[in-house]
């Protein structure tokens, strides 16, 4: 499968190493699979944090990103977010897990609200014919279950998990 440049971070399977959205590598502290969930621990990549726990899963068509410090989950430096959700499409092969982001993302601003980002990028990818419509639709489709569950969730990712997370297969 042809990558969609700038999209796709590559998770790889065996060694503690990855290649990000910008086709540059990293190391991974943590790799953590599981049915239902793949979750990487690596080094922070800008300053006010230590690390970067990404949770995806591939059923909701999600990925989690939560800063930590020492371990702990913190509001991110600038943005004050707790976590940000990618629309995702995952797949992969004998070596690598690839995860590419479907433009649209979720800030989850936990027990307070949520906001949903980047809907212009989706229509522009849309129009120029770099997402086709099944995906489009997938992803509006799994956008809309998943803000549904963290309502039902009092919207709280830390509740979400307990609920649907990896112990639940179904939506």
């Amino acid at each position: 499968m042809a990558l969609r440049p700038g999209r796709v971070q590559q998770i790889h399977k065996h060694d503690a190493r990855g290649i990000d959205r910008s086709n540059q590598p990293f190391t991974i502290d943590k790799l953590i699979r599981r049915p239902g969930l793949v979750s990487i621990q690596r080094p922070a990549f800008e300053p006010g944090y230590s690390h970067h726990m990404r949770e995806v899963y591939p059923h909701w068509g999600i990925a989690v990103s939560t800063c930590l410090d020492n371990g702990l989950p913190v509001k991110h430096p600038r943005l004050k977010f707790d976590h940000y959700v990618d629309l995702v499409k995952v797949w992969e092969d004998q070596e690598y897990i690839y995860v590419e982001d479907m433009y649209v993302d979720v800030l989850l601003y936990e027990r307070s609200y949520y906001h949903v980002i980047d809907m212009e990028e989706l229509g522009e990818a849309i129009a120029d014919r770099l997402v086709s419509s099944t995906e489009a639709k997938r992803v509006l489709e799994n956008t809309q279950k998943f803000v549904d569950a963290m309502k039902r969730s009092r919207l709280s990712y830390v509740i979400w998990k307990q609920k649907y997370g990896t112990h639940r297969r179904h939506l």
